[in-house]
């Protein structure tokens, strides 16, 4: 199970908060979490729980998993592309990543399965 710890950090145009030293200041509203004057910059985090989630579930049955978190996704791929040849053992890697609100991506270098 793959996902990307990297984010991109945006400020709203009328909002003076500097990611390199001002915290997050998310809050709920309704159903969401939402951040105020930014984004929430956890862009795959959704990827990033969903894998940890697995590992934690005990009632998800899997057989032995492997987790890759990757950085620099953002800028050109630099995470993935410093991988040493033989790092996993797995035969499948599955991309936790969408774009999409309500739909799941599973993508490999070969074919991407979208499900809403």
């Amino acid at each position: 199970l793959q996902s990307h710890l990297d984010m991109v950090p945006q400020a709203n145009s009328d909002s003076t908060h500097c990611f390199e030293t001002d915290p997050i200041e998310a809050y709920v509203d309704g159903e969401w979490v939402k951040a105020k004057g930014t984004t929430l910059g956890s862009d795959n985090g959704i990827g990033v729980a969903a894998a940890l989630a697995v590992l934690e579930a005990p009632e998800v049955v899997h057989g032995p998993l492997e987790l890759l978190f990757t950085v620099q996704e953002e800028i050109g791929m630099i995470g993935a592309s410093k991988l040493e040849p033989n790092l996993l053992q797995g035969e499948i890697l599955l991309n936790l990543d969408s774009e999409e609100e309500g739909m799941l991506s599973i993508g490999c270098a070969a074919h991407v399965l979208c499900v809403d």
